[in-house]
């Protein structure tokens, strides 16, 4: 059985291919679970903080608060990606500077 942050990452990795596929670059993973953004990216010339969540997690409003304070420092897109177990993608953005 797999553990909740293994599946995570999982899921995280799948958000990457999928960012790629729709012309994003410079996709970086953060390390481990420690900061607000899971992938940063940039399309064209907006960089965009990720935070994804698997299933049926939800973000905690504290999440997207430092979500927010992270990419109106840094001038990018807050968002977050629900991808749920059928492999769908949805989009929520929270910020942008």
């Amino acid at each position: 059985m797999v553990n909740l942050y293994r599946r995570g990452r999982i899921a995280e990795k799948k958000v990457v291919n999928y960012l790629k596929e729709r012309g994003f670059r410079n996709i970086r993973r953060s390390k481990g679970s420690r900061g607000p953004a899971d992938i940063y990216a940039k399309k064209g010339n907006k960089k965009f903080y990720i935070q994804v969540k698997y299933g049926s997690a939800s973000i905690t409003r504290k999440e997207i608060t430092r979500l927010r304070k992270l990419a109106r420092k840094r001038r990018g897109v807050a968002a977050i990606i629900h991808r749920s177990k059928k492999g769908k993608m949805r989009w929520k953005f929270v910020g942008r500077w």
